[in-house]
């Protein structure tokens, strides 16, 4: 973890950067992806079947050259051309299928099951979920003394399993848990205590965009293991998109700038005496997205 002097000087406690930026493929993907093909190599299961638009593809992917597997990813039209172009430069097999990630990924699902292999959802797995959890190991590691975990929040697998994992070494840690108020549907779900369809508009904050799975097993461990939630409104996310270029010298994507949002736009209140860990999710953010921030501040 780094200190950043910037968001301690702004909230008054230590602040400390995860920078899961700086990751294999650009995000805290990569965890979960190798320790699921891991263990599906362990239990005789070779054909790994997912579904992304970016990050969790990725990391299959590149987890795949570590642990040998057949993997075939399946994407939605429309997906950005790079994003497809990076895939392609992996031994994977690559499918167009559907306009909607609902649809892909239920494509994605029915392969599984028809060619017998295993589907690794982005969240939605349990050693998915597990591998995330490391995330929270490394941090009590190096900063024993840490009160604070902030983290997004999509489909939970991310904060689940490091909430999980920060719960079990320090009952009293406060882990919070950050929405794009554009899509907020974790958040809401948790608060009105059951699954439901929320009304999501676009977001900056892409990777956190959607609605949760009707058999989600994150949601339970999210409400069990988040102690306080945040709303991250498209102004503030890109302001801190690029204060974070300014002040920490790294492009990051918006998922990252939403946590980092929380402290940097003062929506929690810490104490001088806290030690606030903030998980730095990743850096892929498009060029396109990146010329219309600046544009904008133009």
């Amino acid at each position: 973890m780094r200190a950043s002097s910037w968001l301690s000087e702004l909230s008054g406690a230590g602040v400390y950067l995860k920078l899961e930026n700086l990751q294999v493929t650009g995000s805290f993907k990569y965890r979960g992806a190798l320790n699921c093909l891991a263990w599906a190599k362990e239990n005789g299961l070779s054909r790994i079947f997912t579904a992304s638009t970016g990050n969790h593809g990725l990391a299959v992917a590149e987890a795949s050259k570590s642990v040998a597997s057949e993997v075939t990813i399946c994407l939605p039209k429309g997906i950005c051309p790079a994003k497809v172009k990076q895939l392609g430069s992996y031994n994977v097999k690559l499918i167009e299928h559907g306009d909607e990630c609902q649809i892909t990924e239920a494509y994605a699902q029915r392969l599984a099951n028809e060619k017998k292999g295993i589907y690794v959802s982005p969240y939605n797995n349990p050693e998915v979920m597990s591998g995330q959890g490391t995330i929270a190991l490394e941090m009590f590691e190096l900063l024993p003394e840490l009160t604070t975990i902030i983290a997004a929040v999509g489909g939970g697998g991310l904060i689940g399993g490091l909430g999980l994992a920060a719960k079990a070494i320090n009952p009293t840690v406060r882990v919070i848990g950050v929405v794009a108020a554009n899509s907020p549907a974790m958040k809401e779900c948790v608060q009105t205590g059951s699954i439901r369809p929320v009304f999501v508009r676009p977001t900056l904050a892409d990777s956190l965009a959607g609605n949760v799975d009707p058999d989600s097993i994150t949601y339970p461990i999210v409400r069990e293991v988040v102690d306080e939630w945040v709303a991250v409104d498209e102004a503030d996310i890109a302001q801190t998109l690029l204060e974070f270029l300014n002040e920490e010298g790294m492009i990051i994507e918006g998922a990252a700038a939403a946590a980092v949002a929380a402290v940097a736009k003062k929506l929690i209140d810490v104490t001088p005496a806290e030690k606030v860990g903030v998980i730095v999710c990743g850096g892929n953010i498009s060029s396109t997205v990146w010329k219309e921030l600046l544009l904008a501040r133009a």
